[in-house]
């Protein structure tokens, strides 16, 4: 890990030397104070965010050294999920004995799942999924997206499929329930959506880009 002056691009730390696997890294606040969740080769890695020292760390590895979907953090939890069949789990960064739950039930393979009252919603592999964040229990799963890609907003699951179909759905433990279906773009769609002021922006492996009003 490395950080930047953004004006200069002078170095201002380094740290670690862990292979890196896909996954962007996270700023998050803990207790008030600014942290670096770093998640590579190896595992799950707390960095303070003004030096770099490594705070905590958690071994996670999977085949090919793919961990590419972001953690969700939420107070001193920390949920991790991983393609290949290896699953996810839910850590508690503040405790020795740090593993809460682990199952198979979301197989993050690229996209990062998101967490809305107290549930997990991603693709587990190419099924869209909800878990309880408590327990990792699926609570329902739904097919006919692909390897898609999503987030939340106002309630809802914004949903881009891998085929290019924009997806509204309830954001519910209860069950699937879609409100809307529009084919936006062709080809390949493995890129999530971006939300702002009211429009979504989506593209697709070409790198065509699309904008619509939510």
């Amino acid at each position: 890990m490395m950080a930047f002056n953004k004006s200069t691009g002078s170095v201002i730390w380094k740290a670690g030397n862990d292979a890196p696997a896909y996954a962007a890294p996270l700023v998050f606040r803990m207790k008030n104070a600014p942290y670096l969740a770093a998640f590579n080769a190896g595992g799950v890695v707390f960095h303070n965010l003004k030096d770099g020292k490594e705070l905590w760390r958690y071994g996670w590895k999977t085949n090919y050294d793919v961990n590419a979907a972001m953690p969700i953090i939420a107070g001193d939890r920390v949920f991790v999920s991983s393609g290949y069949n290896t699953g996810g789990a839910l850590l508690q960064s503040s405790k020795d004995n740090a593993l809460l739950w682990q199952n198979r039930n979301m197989n993050n393979h690229f996209n990062s799942s998101v967490l809305w009252n107290g549930h997990i919603y991603g693709f587990d592999e190419s099924q869209l999924a909800c878990l309880d964040w408590n327990t990792g229990r699926k609570m329902w799963s739904q097919g006919r997206l692909g390897k898609g890609s999503l987030l939340v907003a106002d309630g809802k699951l914004v949903i881009l499929s891998e085929r290019g179909e924009l997806v509204i759905a309830e954001a519910s433990p209860q069950g699937y329930k879609e409100i809307s279906r529009n084919q936006i773009l062709g080809g390949k769609c493995w890129t999530a959506p971006a939300l702002a002021n009211g429009r979504i922006y989506a593209r697709n492996a070409a790198g065509n880009l699309v904008c619509v009003k939510f």
